[in-house]
């Protein structure tokens, strides 16, 4: 921006030192035409800082955003999500719980590499034969 303004005091100091007429057709209009410059510095001088408060402004409009979002939906997008990474690639995939079959299977194709793979999850379910789907209270009725 100083760089515009050097460019019109420049200007300016150029037709004054020509020293021109400005009763003359052509010294006014140079006169004025000098005028208009510093009028258009000026102003975008002053459009420049109301750009920058404005992306100040915006900046922080979004972080607040941001830390309300996180606040909002991220009880939520865990209980809601398991993640998974590609096997192939490492790219992170958030899966729905419903959309697994009763085995607990799920067929994905990874968005970034197309790779084709099943996703396993045994949701929550314990180790044992016992098929309770409960933390297996066998266990302790064995001992």
């Amino acid at each position: 921006m100083d760089y515009l303004f050097e460019r019109v005091a420049y200007l300016k100091g150029l037709s004054e030192g020509l020293e021109l007429d400005e009763t003359t057709k052509e010294g006014k209009l140079l006169t004025k035409i000098v005028e208009a410059l510093e009028d258009f510095a000026d102003a975008i001088a002053d459009l420049d800082e109301e750009v920058e408060d404005l992306a100040e402004f915006v900046e922080i409009i979004d972080e607040d955003l941001a830390d309300l979002e996180d606040f909002i939906y991220e009880d939520d997008y865990e209980d809601d999500f398991d993640e998974f990474e590609c096997p192939k690639c490492g790219t992170i995939l958030y899966v729905d719980e419903d959309d697994f079959d009763e085995q607990g299977n799920l067929e994905v194709i990874c968005p970034t590499c197309n790779e084709e793979y099943v996703i396993t999850d045994d949701f929550g379910e314990c180790d044992c034969d016992c098929d309770c789907d409960c933390d297996c209270d066998e266990e302790e009725d064995e001992e």
